[in-house]
């Protein structure tokens, strides 16, 4: 799954309930009135747009109270970015399938001249497609995604020895071509 990431419009969101609600509301009240989630607020706090302070009654649970923060002696914060600017992680099943297919033979050779080619086998053992005709349709697609492509060349940057083994797998597709560009990589190159 996703790490959630707060953008813009998001933020806008939160700005106008808050504003209809006279600048300050419960997180809970949020959640449930709303759908504004906690952790869109909590991000909003940490990017010092609003202040969250706990409010303790003498019986009953705590709540978190919300409101703008006031900028009279502070520099206003940036803004997230939109929604658009961010660019998306990796998915799991992405990763899982580079991972399967760079252990693969490339080409598509078959093993003992019976099945299937190796790199519809991967995509078999990862996505447990109905039928191998959609299976070796899906691979072809898949080898085109921007992520897939990144991260193949990682692996296989990590099976040559180009980067250490050790070494965290960015989360990102740009990431990966940035750190192969730094490690002097020709495989960079193929960012394309």
């Amino acid at each position: 799954m996703r790490p959630a990431t707060l953008c813009h419009e998001r933020w806008e969101r939160i700005e106008r309930v808050l504003d209809r609600l006279g600048g300050k509301a419960a997180i809970r009240e949020l959640r449930r009135s709303y759908g504004i989630r906690a952790w869109e607020v909590e991000q909003s706090a940490e990017l010092g747009w609003l202040t969250i302070t706990t409010h303790k009654p003498r019986a009953g649970r705590p709540s978190r109270i919300v409101e703008f923060r006031d900028y009279s002696n502070a520099s206003v914060p940036r803004l997230p970015e939109w929604r658009c600017m961010i660019e998306k992680e990796i998915s799991t099943r992405h990763a899982v399938f580079a991972i399967e297919c760079a252990g693969c033979i490339p080409r598509g050779s078959r093993l003992f001249g019976i099945g299937c080619p190796p790199l519809v086998e991967a995509y078999v053992r990862v996505y447990r497609p109905r039928s191998r005709r959609g299976a070796r349709a899906s691979v072809s697609r898949l080898l085109r995604h921007p992520h897939v492509r990144a991260l193949r060349q990682w692996h296989f940057a990590v099976i040559n020895q180009e980067i250490s083994l050790y070494e965290a797998t960015p989360r990102t597709a740009s990431g990966i071509w940035q750190r192969l560009r730094e490690v002097g990589s020709w495989r960079a190159s193929l960012s394309g």
